[in-house]
């Protein structure tokens, strides 16, 4: 009896399914050679490292979840939105928040205080009302150098006043006594941050002057031992750091021991209280180092305290931008893939370099900071710190690296020179996920797919141990015309990110000296040699196509973004780690904008 068509049909469909299920629920994962295309499943099952990215790893991913993340404090800024969680290093985002314009970043690491105390009524020198109230608006530019400095390096600094030492339980027996001004300011100081407690107490002429990778300054960002208050031998009084019950007890016991003739107050304290350490890390302006190193600074202090405080400050600047320039042998590297059609998209990062390898003004071009008697300032140096235009990202702690990624169709646009942009091209024509392919093309090689690509991208950008090296933005958030200066204000922002002002003025260095713009500033050169009016053309019109909130039809954004879904992760990722990084820093300067030394 012959079997009717309709049930061979049917069998067959069932014969295919057991062989889907047999083959999904019990083959394991094959072994891929080096150079075999890997897709399907199999494709996002870690598996062992094929470069040379030793700092880098691949973690495994949790499975999506149905459940969205509830919206976290402080978690948008414009049209970016983020969600901090451990499980940051995820091919996307999506699968975890549930919402594809929802970045998912790494938690935000809980910056340790850093304290110094400030008096502006202190007057030692009984200056007159005017001369006092100008002093005042140069310690204000003292403090913000400071404040600006110990941020960069991963601290929360906070200015402390009298008010904050009055509300130390000790104060009531401190103000009976008749200290010298010098006592008692010295005193108060504690007090205040016996007050707050837990952190660093610093004088604001104690400056960090050394890379953010630095073992002493990673070790005092982790917490200090509780036992015992570190101090810092080679910088006397400069700096501090405890916890709060040690704080108390130390203060305590050397208050009971004050009196009128006290000189120093930390010399009441018991040695067994202290941890002594020798740090190289710290540069300390006290008035014996001014003296000694610097009599520029320490003339024009004896003519007018004020002016002199200024150019201690324009010193300072100069010795943390120097210290930048050296501790990158290397030099400055600005990523520009496919370097025929991004001349436009990394002119402002190149603006930016320009700048950076700039000698920087001082009172003494040829000093040192007090810590490193044997650097090279910048204006004795054989060659300016050399930039480079690398294709693909190096991973190097010698080479400091800034990064500007386009939305992918905005490079689309550019490698297709044209605005009028089709699907057909885009699934015929271009490459999945080119600029992710590209930039980490050197250290990953062709093997390893864009999911990959994409999570250790992430963690060059945002990891700890990349913190410090590398500066990453969106070209949509760059000026978008030929010859356009960086806006004052995102020159402000990455000045908190590399401690100190960056130069705004100025040649960019001794080669075009003659040149016929050479009166213009650095920022308003086009570092360029070749036109780039289309290139800025197609760039402006890109971002109106990216802006664009029409939701009645799938445009072609939509598209490029669907068939460039690791490029499209890692554009929206660095736009949101950039965001936060912002209003981070929005909302500790409005905590701090009562006090001195902060941007008002």
């Amino acid at each position: 009896m012959m079997i009717p068509h309709r049930s061979t049909a049917l069998l067959s469909v069932i014969v295919f399914v057991a062989l889907l299920l047999f083959i999904f629920s019990s083959s394991p994962v094959p072994d891929v050679a080096e150079g075999e295309e890997v897709s399907g499943p199999a494709k996002f099952v870690p598996r062992p490292k094929l470069s040379s990215l030793a700092n880098f790893h691949l973690p495994s991913f949790r499975p999506p979840s149905h459940e969205q993340p509830e919206e976290q404090k402080n978690s948008t800024h414009g049209e970016s939105k983020w969600y901090s969680t451990l499980e940051w290093l995820n091919p996307f985002s999506s699968a975890i928040t549930l919402d594809e314009n929802r970045s998912v970043l790494p938690p935000l690491d809980e910056r340790r205080p850093i304290y110094t105390y400030y008096n502006a009524k202190y007057n030692p020198n009984k200056a007159s009302a005017k001369d006092l109230k100008e002093l005042q608006n140069a310690d204000a530019e003292l403090l913000l150098a400071w404040r600006r400095a110990w941020y960069a390096q991963g601290f929360k600094p906070v200015v402390l006043t009298p008010g904050d030492a009055m509300l130390n339980p000790n104060y009531e027996v401190v103000q009976k006594l008749k200290l010298s001004p010098k006592t008692e300011n010295e005193v108060f100081g504690w007090l205040a941050w016996g007050h707050m407690g837990t952190g660093l107490l610093s004088d604001f002429h104690c400056f960090p002057m050394a890379r953010y990778d630095d073992n002493m300054l990673s070790y005092l960002r982790r917490g200090s031992v509780p036992e015992s208050i570190t101090r810092f031998d080679n910088v006397k009084n400069a700096l501090y750091a405890g916890e709060k019950s040690r704080i108390d007890a130390v203060v305590q016991s050397a208050v009971l021991k004050l009196d009128d003739k006290t000189t120093s107050f930390v010399d009441l304290m018991d040695a067994e209280s202290f941890k002594v350490e020798s740090p190289s890390a710290l540069a300390f302006y006290k008035s014996a180092a001014i003296t000694s190193h610097y009599p520029t600074v320490h003339e024009k202090m004896g003519q007018n305290p004020a002016a002199g405080q200024q150019a201690l400050v324009q010193l300072i600047n100069a010795h943390l931008h120097n210290h930048f320039q050296s501790a990158f042998p290397a030099g400055l590297a600005v990523l520009k893939p496919f370097p025929q059609h991004t001349t436009a998209l990394v002119e402002p990062a190149l603006r930016l370099a320009k700048a950076l390898i700039q000698c920087p003004e001082s009172p003494m071009p040829d000093s040192c900071p007090p810590n490193e008697p044997e650097c090279r300032p910048c204006g004795s140096a054989k060659s300016a710190m050399r930039i480079s235009q690398p294709s693909s990202f190096k991973n190097t702690t010698f080479l400091f690296t800034i990064g500007t990624l386009p939305h992918p169709y905005t490079l689309v646009s550019l490698q297709k020179n044209s605005e009028e942009i089709t699907t057909p091209q885009i699934r015929r024509e271009t490459e999945r996920d080119a600029w992710l392919s590209e930039v980490t093309k050197d250290h990953l090689g062709p093997e390893l797919g864009s999911s990959y690509r994409g999570v250790i991208f992430k963690q060059v950008v945002a990891a700890p141990d990349a913190v410090g090296t590398s500066l990453w933005m969106t070209v949509e958030s760059l000026p978008a015309a030929a010859g356009q200066s960086l806006p004052a204000e995102l020159l402000d922002e990455f000045e908190w990110q590399f401690g100190f002002k960056i130069p705004r003025g100025g040649k960019i260095d001794p080669a075009t000296e003659n040149d016929k713009e050479s009166a213009k500033s650095a920022q308003d050169r086009t570092p360029s040699e070749q036109g780039v009016g289309k290139e800025y053309e197609l760039i402006q019109k890109a971002r109106e196509v990216i802006k664009n909130k029409e939701t009645n039809r799938i445009n072609i954004k939509d598209v490029v973004e669907a068939w460039n879904l690791a490029d499209t992760e890692v554009w929206r990722f660095v736009k949101a780690y950039r965001a936060r990084t912002l209003v981070e820093r929005q909302k500790w300067e409005e905590e701090e904008k009562p006090f001195a030394g902060s941007r008002s």
